[in-house]
């Protein structure tokens, strides 16, 4: 992970006593603590970082496939009409 990465993963951490790479750990589903697993950290990182950050730190392939679990629980129909471009966007190019 580099430096940029840590730094925009600990802007998701503000509010949480975990280490940044604790977050990537759990985020790969390598680990989960109590509540917190891999569903939880992607519906976190989409919450808090712009589209390139979230990109950069998730990936495309773990956006996706957790999204269709996490989808539901996100009031913001903002947030769901993007991710849903998104993917819909490159999973067609990536067809193509």
């Amino acid at each position: 992970m580099t430096q940029a990465q840590k730094n925009t993963v600990k802007k998701l951490l503000w509010d949480y006593n975990f280490t940044e790479e604790e977050f990537i750990e759990i985020l790969d589903g390598k680990k989960e603590l109590g509540s917190f697993n891999k569903k939880w950290a992607v519906r976190r990182a989409v919450e808090g970082l712009n589209y390139y950050d979230l990109i950069e730190v998730v990936g495309f392939k773990t956006l996706a496939e957790v999204w269709p679990s996490i989808r539901e629980t996100f009031r913001i129909k903002n947030i769901k009409d993007g991710i849903d471009y998104v993917l819909r966007k490159y999973s067609l190019s990536a067809s193509r």
